[in-house]
């Protein structure tokens, strides 16, 4: 039985056959300080301040409203490893190293896969991956999902790993699996599957792997990738029919919706990857040195594709691979129909820098040095650029931190000082948020990367967040026993003439007492 289990079940490749011992590989130590040293030049500041707003300020204790979003948003295993590993408190540095942890290892299984063993590549993929626009933003704004969402790119490139390296049904439902857990914690990473599933068939095909062979690893890897899928999709519906909530997103309207819309979400997700690559997020005059990797990248490309001429099969299979590449990278946007398309889900349109590097160094031409050090040093200038936006946006956090505290504090001691306000029994209303931080013209676009847009840690997207962000801040922050009215009065007297007409603070009139609740007119609302 056991021989039956090894040969039908467990055949590896003989790329894996060529490949030392998984726990005895010295790789892994070098992918985890590669990934540890990047994590804590670019993210330390973030990492040792809790500059919690936005969402992280609601989430900063997952309350049982919490687990619910997380159940009606597809992400029900979140809560499973929640209580699992670091308990219901956002703790954010054990938050940053958990995740470093999990990027470590997401490396050490793709040099594997990708056959890095240049010191030099491992430390520039470890960069890649844990210093980028979508980590900074996440550690910025959303740190309280930081170390699960990379727990899910781990899953991800651990089904990718099996279906590589491994044969027979085991490994298949294995992987799927994987992609099943991955997609129940953060949905974006199914694409960094898919991604790398197409880096390693463009690999092989320009190492000269036999091509129907990288067909059919590719079909069987689609099927890996469905499978997980509808796994996902059908215990998604038990769960919220069983639990009794609705899901954000209904699956098959959604489905509906795509097919129907589908020439326009196609052009648009290849136009939104090329935007989401040269965010206007960087300094204008950095992404100048985008457009040059841009260039160089596809110079190299074309240079690869223009070797594989004699053999017609195999350039038509890697043309096209790369021709799908963006729009995989960046499908996302197609599932999300182009609505509010996160920074957060762009992690795979990072990985175009990796593919640079493996074209460049895996498949040299004779006598062509300079474009390896051409390579390094323009991948390098974009590491470090991230490395310089992550602390200046960990900074700015700060500053607003700090200066909404400041605003609250002088609120706070105004409404102490009424003669109507009775401490522990006055109902308060906060409507809008404070209008006086703003970003100086010195910090450029930054404002622009979503998790950084809004300008102050109560600031949110949905209006009625703001009461759910008040409480919390309240409550977690300040540790003052407020008094907040009852949702149904909250919206009513948001939607109500007499306090749109009333002044913003710091005007004195402000706060105002109508129908017995004691209104405190902090600003607009961030949609109007």
């Amino acid at each position: 039985m056991m021989e039956w289990i090894r040969k039908n079940c467990l055949s590896t490749t003989e790329e894996l056959r060529q490949e030392p011992n998984l726990l005895k590989d010295r790789r892994l130590i070098l992918c985890l300080l590669s990934v540890l040293c990047w994590g804590l030049i670019a993210h330390s500041y973030g990492f040792f301040n809790c500059n919690f707003s936005h969402d992280s300020l609601n989430a900063f204790y997952a309350t049982p409203r919490e687990n619910q979003w997380k159940l009606e948003n597809g992400r029900f295993i979140v809560t499973v490893y929640r209580a699992l590993f670091r308990g219901n408190f956002a703790l954010p540095w054990l938050i940053g190293l958990l995740a470093l942890v999990f990027v470590g290892l997401s490396l050490f299984l793709m040099s594997r896969m990708l056959k890095l063993r240049n010191p030099l590549l491992l430390l520039l993929t470890g960069g890649i991956m844990c210093v980028n626009l979508s980590f900074t933003a996440q550690t910025a704004t959303y740190i309280h999902e930081l170390d699960c969402n990379y727990l899910a790119l781990l899953l991800a490139v651990g089904a990718v790993y099996l279906w590589y390296f491994y044969r027979g049904w085991l490994p298949f439902f294995g992987g799927a699996v994987l992609i099943f857990l991955s997609l129940g914690i953060y949905q974006s990473f199914f694409a960094a599957a898919a991604t790398l599933m197409i880096f390693l068939s463009l690999m092989d095909l320009f190492r000269g792997e036999d091509v129907a062979l990288v067909f059919q690893r590719g079909l069987r890897g689609i099927a890996v990738l469905l499978t997980g899928i509808l796994g996902y999709c059908v215990c998604s519906e038990i769960l919220c029919r069983l639990f009794h909530v609705t899901a954000t997103y209904e699956i098959f309207e959604q489905s509906v919706n795509i097919l129907h819309d589908l020439p326009r979400l196609i052009g648009g997700t290849y136009a939104n990857f090329f935007k989401a690559l040269n965010n206007i997020a960087y300094p204008d005059s950095f992404r100048v040195v985008l457009y040059v990797v841009d260039f160089l990248l596809l110079a190299e490309l074309c240079r690869v594709l223009y070797g594989l001429r004699k053999e017609p099969v195999r350039l038509l299979l890697a043309t096209a691979l790369l021709v799908v590449l963006p729009f995989v990278m960046d499908i996302t946007f197609l599932l999300a129909q182009g609505d509010q398309v996160h920074d957060l889900t762009y992690f795979s349109v990072w990985l175009v820098w990796l593919l640079y590097l493996l074209v460049t160094f895996h498949v040299p031409s004779p006598k062509r040095h300079w474009p390896k050090v051409v390579c390094v040093c323009l991948v390098s200038m974009i590491l470090w650029q991230n490395v310089v936006f992550a602390n200046t946006a960990y900074m700015k956090k700060q500053v607003a931190e700090k200066a909404t505290y400041a605003t609250i504090i002088r609120v706070l001691d105004r409404i102490e000082q009424r003669e109507d306000y009775v401490y522990r029994e006055t109902p308060v209303a906060f409507i809008g948020t404070g209008g006086g931080i703003s970003y100086p013209t010195e910090y450029g676009n930054m404002h622009k990367l979503v998790g950084l847009h809004l300008n102050d840690s109560i600031g949110v997207d949905i209006p009625f967040d703001f009461y759910n962000a008040y409480r919390a801040y309240f409550r977690y922050v300040l540790d003052y026993p407020i008094v907040l009215c009852g949702e149904s009065k909250w919206w009513e007297l948001k939607n109500s003439d007499t306090v749109a007409k009333m002044p913003a603070f710091p005007n004195p009139d402000c706060i105002q007492m109508i129908d017995g609740v004691l209104v405190v007119k902090m600003g607009p609302d961030s949609e109007e």
